[in-house]
C-alpha cells in the first residue's frame, strides 16, 4: 500500500470517529470535507481524534502486541517458546536475509508495523492541518497542549518506524547516504520522499522542540490540574489517591506529554551517537523524577487481592511511566500466550517464556521484585511474565490507576542513558545504582573499573528491567551486538543484519522508487 495514495481515506476515518467511542475505531468514508470540519467544530472533537489514534496504537500491529511484550521481546532474545509461529519468529522468518526465510511471515507480521503506524501518522496530520484555525474552541491552553501532543507523537512514531527499518548508525550496513524512510508531515497526494538517517531525524527533533515549548502548558509540567479534555480523571478512592502520591494530573501519561517530548529526544540522539545531547535530556528528567515520575511504592508491588481482597499489584510501576498506553482489553491479547483467559496455557506452541536466566543473577534475584512477584512459574520450562496480569479487588478502587497501562518510555531508561553517556565513572555508576536501589538491589552495588564493565551491568539491567516491553532489540540493535534468541530445545544467534526490516513492497514499487 502507498501511503499518500491512501492518505485522504485515512483522514476521512477521523470524521467516522466523532460519531463512535474510542474503542470503535472504523475504517469507513464520509463523503466531504464538511464531516472533517463537524469533528473539529469543538473541543471534543479533538480530544475524540486523539482519542482515537492512540486506539490505533493499541493494535496488534503496533504497540498493542507486536512492537512490545510479543514479536519484539522475542526478537530482543527476552523471551522464548518452544514451536510453532512463535518458533519462526525466533529464527527471524520474516527477514530475507534469515536462512529460512519466508515471504509470507514478512507480509502478514512485518508489513502490517508500516502500514499501521503511517496510518496513525496521517491521523495525527489531519489533526494538526485543522487545530490552528480552530484555537477558539480550546479552553485555555488546552490548544497548545494539543497541538504539541500531536507534534510530539509525529515525531516518536517515526522515530519507532525508522530504527525498525533503518539501519542503525554503526552497523555495517549503515551509510550516511542511504534512504530508509519518509517523513510524513502534512496531508497531500504526492509521495513523501525516503530519507536519510540524518534528514529523518532532523525533522523529529524540529517537531519534537516545537512540541516541547508547546507542552510547557501541558498540566504534567506546570503540576497542575488538567482540563477534562486533555486527560481523564484519576479513578480509585482518594484515600488511597493520596497516599501513594497519585496526582490528578496522573494519566497525562496516557498522553505524549512534554517529558515524552524530552525522552523521545534522548532515545533519538543516543540511536545518533550523540550522548552529549542525550545526557542533558535524560538529566532534565532525572531532576523532575522525585515530583514527577516517583519510584513504584513497594507496598503496591508485592501485596495481591488474592487474601484481602483489597488490594491489587502496580506489576508495571505506573508512576514510574513517562508515556503508556491504555490497553483495556490486554488480556484478551495475551491469552494463551502470557495470560490465561479463554485460552488455556496447555497449548505450549503458543506460550511465551521469560528467560530468567539470562536476566537475573541468581545470587540476587530473590531481593528484586522484578523476578519475585512479575513472574508465573508454568511448569519446569516455563516462567511466564505477570507484568500484565489484572488482579481483582475492590471494583478497581484501590489502584486502578496502574491497570491495563503498558509503558512506552519509563524513567529507569532515562537513568541508563545517562550512566551510559555521563564521562565519569563515579557519576555514571551512581545513576545505575539509583535504579537498582529501588529494584531491591541496594545490598549488592555494583563494582566497576571501567566503561565497558559498566555498559555490561547496564545491559544487565535492560533485559531485567524492560521484560515484555519490546525495548532490549532496539538496545541490541544499536549496540551492534548479536542477539541469542530461544526456543525450548535450541537457542539461535541472530546477526545485524537481519535487524533492519525491509519495507513493504508496495511501498517502493508504486512510490517510483525501484
Amino acid at each position: 500500500m502507498l501511503i499518500m495514495k491512501r492518505i485522504k481515506i485515512y483522514v476521512l476515518i477521523l470524521a467516522a470517529f466523532c460519531m463512535a467511542s474510542c474503542n470503535e475505531w472504523l475504517d469507513v468514508e464520509p463523503s466531504t470535507e464538511m464531516d472533517r470540519n463537524a469533528l473539529f467544530s469543538n473541543e471534543v472533537g479533538f480530544t475524540d481524534a486523539m482519542s482515537g489514534i492512540y486506539t490505533v496504537m493499541t493494535e496488534d500491529a503496533l504497540y498493542g502486541r507486536i512492537l512490545t511484550w510479543h514479536l519484539m521481546e522475542i526478537m530482543g532474545g527476552g523471551a522464548y517458546c518452544s514451536s510453532g509461529y512463535n518458533q519462526y519468529y525466533s529464527n527471524y522468518y520474516f527477514h530475507p536475509a534469515a536462512p529460512n526465510y519466508l515471504k509470507s511471515y514478512q507480509t502478514s507480521v512485518i508489513d502490517p508495523i508500516w502500514r499501521r503506524a503511517y496510518n496513525a501518522i496521517a491521523n495525527i496530520n489531519s489533526v494538526l492541518e485543522c487545530i490552528d484555525e480552530k484555537q477558539e474552541v480550546f479552553e485555555g491552553n488546552d490548544c497548545e497542549v494539543f497541538k504539541g501532543e500531536a507534534l510530539g507523537l509525529r515525531a516518536f512514531l517515526h522515530f519507532d518506524i525508522l530504527r525498525l527499518y533503518g539501519d542503525a548508525p554503526g552497523s555495517e550496513d549503515y551509510s550516511d547516504t542511504k534512504i530508509y524512510i519518509p517523513y510524513v508531515n502534512g496531508l497531500s497526494s504526492n509521495v513523501y520522499p525516503l530519507l536519510t538517517v540524518k534528514m529523518a531525524t532532523d525533522a523529529m527533533l524540529k517537531d519534537l522542540n516545537e512540541a516541547k515549548e508547546l507542552l510547557k502548558n501541558d498540566p504534567m509540567y506546570l503540576k497542575s490540574a488538567p482540563s477534562q479534555f486533555v486527560c481523564n480523571p484519576v479513578t480509585g478512592l482518594s484515600a488511597n489517591r493520596e497516599k501513594y502520591n497519585i496526582k490528578e494530573w496522573h494519566n497525562r501519561r496516557l498522553h505524549f506529554n512534554y517529558y515524552a517530548a524530552v525522552a523521545t529526544m534522548a532515545r533519538i540522539y543516543m540511536w545518533l551517537g550523540d550522548q552529549e545531547h542525550a545526557l542533558a535530556c535524560a538529566k532534565e528528567i532525572i531532576d523532575a523524577q522525585e515530583t514527577t515520575f516517583p519510584w513504584v511504592n513497594p507496598e503496591l508491588i508485592a501485596n495481591t487481592s488474592s487474601t484481602s481482597n483489597s488490594v491489587s499489584r502496580d506489576r508495571v510501576f505506573s508512576t514510574e511511566h513517562i508515556f503508556a498506553l491504555n490497553v483495556v482489553n490486554i488480556e484478551d491479547k495475551m491469552d494463551g500466550i502470557l495470560h490465561e483467559t479463554q485460552t488455556s496455557f496447555n497449548n505450549s506452541s503458543m506460550v511465551l517464556g521469560i528467560n530468567t536466566d539470562y536476566c537475573f543473577d541468581a545470587a540476587t534475584r530473590d531481593s528484586d521484585p522484578r523476578y519475585t512477584y512479575l513472574k508465573y512459574i508454568h511448569s519446569a520450562e516455563y516462567q511466564i511474565s505477570t507484568k500484565y496480569w489484572k488482579d481483582p479487588d475492590l471494583n478497581n478502587q484501590y489502584s486502578p490507576w496502574s491497570v491495563c497501562r503498558l509503558p512506552l518510555i519509563k524513567v529507569s531508561e532515562m537513568y541508563y542513558i545517562a550512566a551510559e553517556c555521563e564521562p565519569d565513572l563515579v557519576a555514571a555508576t551512581a545513576y545505575l545504582e539509583a535504579v537498582r536501589s529501588h529494584r531491591g538491589l541496594s545490598p549488592y552495588p555494583v563494582s566497576v573499573t571501567n566503561k565497558i564493565e559498566l555498559q555490561e551491568e547496564i545491559e544487565k539491567e535492560y533485559r531485567k528491567e524492560f521484560i515484555s516491553e519490546g525495548q532490549l532489540f532496539y538496545y541490541k540493535k544499536r549496540m551492534n551486538q548479536d542477539i541469542v534468541t530461544k526456543t525450548k530445545n535450541a537457542s539461535y544467534t541472530i546477526t545485524p543484519a537481519c535487524f533492519t526490516m525491509p519495507r513493504p513492497d508496495d511501498e517502493d514499487t508504486y512510490g517510483g522508487r525501484n
